[in-house]
């Protein structure tokens, strides 16, 4: 049995996320998979496509709102839904490559809306165990 790499944490409104890596790169993918893991069964989801997403420059924080805000992008405009995701990192360049599929009405179901990731109450804090993100999911 695998651990969670994701809690929901106490919100007064909309989804407060906690997410562990051992890594920047690490937390970035599982950010995604933690972000559709919100908006369906990912395990009906097949690994039919390959998608990158990348962001450069800024802080931390910066780099992963804007890679999590792109993969939201992406199933709202390409219906694309994330499988699992893997992440690399070159300088201040984070690339995250996404395995999934279009959405299938057949088989996916998608348990809410999710409107955006916001910048309110992000953060990304190194520590001894690996690297935390929390971040806001507005529903």
């Amino acid at each position: 049995m695998t651990r969670r790499k994701h809690r929901l944490l106490p919100h007064t409104a909309d989804l407060r996320v906690e997410v562990r890596g051992k890594d920047f790169p690490a937390v970035c993918a599982a950010s995604v998979e933690t972000l559709f893991s919100l908006l369906t069964d990912r395990r009906r989801v097949r690994r039919g496509e390959r998608r990158t997403l990348a962001a450069s420059g800024g802080s931390e924080e910066d780099r992963l709102i804007a890679i999590l805000r792109k993969a939201l992008l992406l199933l709202y405009v390409d219906r694309f839904l994330v499988r699992d995701a893997g992440a690399t990192m070159d300088r201040e360049k984070v690339a995250v490559t996404l395995h999934g599929e279009t959405i299938d009405p057949a088989r996916h179901v998608l348990y809410r809306e999710i409107k955006a990731v916001t910048g309110h109450g992000l953060a990304v804090l190194g520590g001894p165990s690996g690297v935390t993100a929390r971040f806001i999911v507005d529903v």
